[in-house]
């Protein structure tokens, strides 16, 4: 039922997003639910995905779990509950019952997250203990620009925040599962990645340099002049961006890359490009599978007004 949600929300999607207002930020149920930590405020002794420290009360009621079970029964343990969600009658919900279902869903693997790091924090030595804090710095902040990413595509409507929390969920499940893993290998405990979780990383957890590949190239939106928006590798384009893989232009206008990434899904990337006075925001995107590429402009997210469609 879970992997239905998605698919649930796309077909209601015109219908929720019709009667609600717009906001330039990401939606307020969903920030309730998770208030995600910059990369630089990362502290070394905690990573939260979403949040600071977990309750005392899980933290006791783990501390006296985890004598009892290995870490492969704990997330047995965990799966179980989800599977709770997963089978909820998902079906006769109100969207605001379904967004805060799913907020829940979210808040289980997040609190799975913080506890697996609190005790593997605790047990890495120095040297592998800065690499893994490395490595969940750069996850904290892929999973904020792919959650903003998928979310874009009911900004500002009732579903945007289901869309949220299910991205959320699936990705910090799967990391919690990763951080398990270093977690038992440092006990020399056996773990099995389940293949379901291991076939899955790749779209639960896209790569942004993918997504790039997908829009290389030059697109024409001014055939007498031969205006075009261009996406290129860095290093190989005449306007290259300093310290970026990906630049992005257009013809007698802007230039930004993927330092400037905000958001991104599988078929959108969103930038920003902050202003003395105001922020800018772009929205490079396919729609209809791949058959028109659009690219829009405007000073909020709710505000693209400045639009180039190609057919």
């Amino acid at each position: 039922m879970k992997r239905k949600l998605l698919l649930l929300g796309c077909i209601v999607l015109g219908l929720c997003c019709a009667g609600c207002g717009h906001e330039s930020k990401i939606s307020e149920d969903y920030q309730q639910t998770a208030e995600t930590l910059k990369p630089e405020e990362i502290k070394e002794d905690v990573i939260a995905t979403t949040t600071e420290k977990t309750t005392e009360t899980n933290t006791s009621e783990k501390a006296e779990t985890d004598e009892k079970e290995t870490i492969q029964d704990e997330l047995a343990r965990i799966e179980l509950k989800s599977l709770e969600f997963e089978n909820a009658d998902w079906d006769s919900m109100p969207q605001q019952e379904m967004n805060q279902l799913t907020g829940q869903w979210y808040m289980l693997w997040d609190e799975e997250l913080n506890s697996l790091w609190g005790r593997l924090s605790d047990e890495l030595d120095a040297q592998k203990k800065k690499e893994v804090l490395e490595e969940q710095r750069a996850w904290i902040k892929r999973k904020e620009m792919h959650v903003r990413g998928e979310g874009f595509s009911a900004y500002g409507g009732s579903l945007q925040p289901q869309i949220e929390n299910t991205v959320a969920e699936e990705m910090t499940r799967v990391r919690a599962y990763i951080l398990a893993e270093y977690l038992a290998a440092v006990r020399n405990e056996e773990f099995v990645m389940p293949s379901e979780i291991r076939e899955n990383m790749d779209n639960v957890d896209p790569c942004l340099n993918d997504i790039f590949e997908k829009f290389e190239g030059q697109w024409i939106f001014d055939d007498s002049r031969g205006a075009c928006v261009g996406v290129e590798r860095s290093e190989t384009c005449a306007y290259g961006v300093e310290g970026s893989n990906w630049t992005l232009w257009v013809t007698g206008g802007d230039i930004i890359s993927d330092l400037d990434v905000y958001g991104y899904a599988e078929n959108r990337i969103l930038f920003k490009v902050p202003h003395d006075d105001f922020d800018s925001y772009y929205e490079l995107a396919f729609f209809n599978w791949e058959d028109a590429l659009y690219f829009a402009y405007g000073t909020s997210l709710d505000a693209m007004d400045d639009v180039i469609y190609f057919e």
